[in-house]
Order: C-alpha cells, then structure tokens, then sequence
C-alpha cells in the first residue's frame, strides 16, 4: 500500500485524513526510546561479511525476493531470512509477489523513526533497520502493540511482513480492501465496517475510513494463524477474486 501512518496507545481513527505515507510502529512520543535503540543498535560491531551477505543474497535470489541496502546489516540474516520465509508462503496464494517486475524488493531502512516497516510504490517495503538488528526489540515492541489491542491478538512479530505483504497485494492485484469487507461482513457503511473491526480485528486496522490498512490486518491474521475469524474470511474472498482472475 504504501499509505500508513503510525498510531500507538491511544486511538483516534483517522478518517478524515487525506492519504499520506508512512508505516506500523510506535507512537511519535517513543522517538527518544527509538534513539536510544538506534544508539544500542551502531554499538554492536561490523556489518556482515562479504560472505555472509553472499549467502543471504543467494537465498533472497532463490526466493525471488530482491534486497537492497542489506551488505551494512549488523544483526542476524536468519532474521531477514525468516522475513524471506513468510513471504515465500503468502506467495503460494498470490504468485506475483515474488514474479518478474512485481517481485517484492526488501529494503534495509536506517531512517524510519518508530515504524517497523512501511511499503512505498507497489511493492518496495522497506523494514527498520534497528527494528531488524535487533530482534528481542522488534518482539517487545509488537507485542506491546498486541497486549493494547492495536495490532491483532495472537499474532508476533513475523506479522509484521504478513501486514506489508497484504499492502503489495492490494497494489499489484488492484484490490479494494474496504469493498471486500463491505461484501465479506454483508454490510453497506464504512461506518458500520470500521466500528465492527475495532472490537473483531485491530484498532489499526480502522485507522483510514478508505479500509487501506483492512487488508494488511487481515493478511497479519490469516497467515499469522491467529484464529480470527474475520481474517479468515476475508483472506480466503481475496484468494478466491485473484484466483478467478477478478479484481474487487
């Protein structure tokens, strides 16, 4: 999608606002923590090795996945590894995420502030640089965001790439998020879809009154098997659109 913007502990839709970009993290009152990580984060030591770039580039490759930014890392490559992993799976229903000129393209993000990670363009998602340096950071903070009710219950950190990946399939198949929850829910208001999802899907996902960040939520839940049985639905209606050659 490339059109988020962070919220954190206390909720106020915005749906008004105009699009504009951004992505899923903290609030903008965590900067000072995001600086101290960041600072924690350039004290660990040397990127990785020529080597060890190799062989997470070879993997990406495999996979389809492009990388950009990646040759300074300083964590851990079976973390973007794993990143690759989930997104090779959402693949398997959405083929064109890891196919020629709208193969998804990770790139490593030293400038993101308190965002895990944010897609701009079609299919670029950048991830947080210190976030994914980092893991036990990355896993505390998501779960933070869990515990409050923002992101969806029972799901980790992994879900974080499932929410982003949602955002390129809505790009790439030109799929509708609000109208597929219009249809999914059987009803006919935004209103009535956003007010439904508070309490049955995440704060986050009701965030925009244009449903952009429904199908990430739901992407999070379904692949996060998280048990939502909203996600669910939801997920499986996009499969069947795409798979009947659609768009919605």
């Amino acid at each position: 999608m490339g059109t988020e913007k962070s919220f954190g502990k206390e909720h106020v839709p915005n749906w008004s606002s105009p699009i504009s970009t951004g992505g899923r993290g903290k609030m903008p009152s965590n900067m000072q923590k995001m600086a101290s990580y960041k600072s924690q984060i350039e004290k660990i030591g040397t990127p990785i090795s020529k080597e060890v770039y190799s062989k997470l580039s070879s993997y990406a490759e495999a996979n389809n996945i492009l990388l950009s930014g990646f040759k300074d890392f300083v964590g851990d490559i079976g973390v973007i590894k794993q990143v690759i992993d989930d997104i090779v799976v959402i693949a398997r229903d959405f083929p064109l995420i890891t196919s020629g000129k709208t193969a998804i393209e990770l790139k490593l993000d030293y400038d993101m502030g308190t965002d895990f990670a944010t897609t701009k363009g079609r299919h670029i998602i950048h991830l947080n640089a210190v976030y994914y340096s980092d893991l036990s950071i990355l896993n505390a903070d998501y779960t933070e965001g869990v515990v409050e009710g923002r992101f969806v219950s029972n799901t980790d950190w992994h879900s974080v790439i499932k929410h982003e990946v949602g955002h390129v399939v809505a790009n790439i198949y030109h799929l509708n998020p609000m109208e597929i929850a219009k249809e999914v829910l059987q009803m006919n208001h935004e209103i009535q879809v956003l007010e439904y999802l508070t309490d049955d899907l995440s704060l986050y996902s009701t965030e925009f009154e244009d449903g952009r960040e429904i199908i990430s939520e739901a992407f999070s839940g379904y692949y996060g098997k998280a048990g939502n049985e909203f996600a669910d639905k939801y997920v499986n209606r996009c499969i069947q659109i795409t798979r009947e050659g659609g768009t919605r």
